[in-house]
């Protein structure tokens, strides 16, 4: 039997904190991942409306970049959180995600760490 990943194995335990809410326009999104600051080791887990999409990252300088496509089922407010895996050799946890949205460019800085996770949420631009 295949090892099931353990991305974000405690998050039911941790506190969430809201760092950002955003409107967004489109329903695909580009989101890339950086270590903020210094580069010490840091890896995170990405979470979108609770479903893991991007597990076990390691933050770089080197952007990682994913797409995302937001349907119509996911509601109209749409969390993405950031699960601390560890905490790098400098606490907590810290990293920077750029969100494209279509030409507009969201830059959101978050920190976590074993207790505390961070979240953005995503809210649909209502069509008159």
């Amino acid at each position: 039997m295949k090892q099931v990943s353990k991305a974000a194995a405690d998050i039911s335990s941790r506190k969430i904190q809201t760092v950002q809410s955003m409107v967004i326009e489109n329903d695909s999104l580009s989101l890339t991942l950086y270590d903020n600051g210094e580069i010490d080791g840091d890896t995170v887990s990405i979470l979108l409306n609770g479903k893991v999409i991007m597990p076990m990252q390691g933050l770089t300088a080197k952007g990682i970049t994913k797409t995302i496509y937001l349907t119509p089922e996911m509601g109209d407010s749409i969390s993405l959180i950031m699960y601390a895996e560890n905490l790098g050799s400098i606490p907590p946890n810290t990293g920077l995600l750029i969100v494209y949205d279509g030409n507009v460019r969201h830059e959101i800085r978050f920190s976590g760490d074993l207790q505390k996770n961070s979240a953005i949420i995503l809210k649909r631009k209502k069509l008159h």
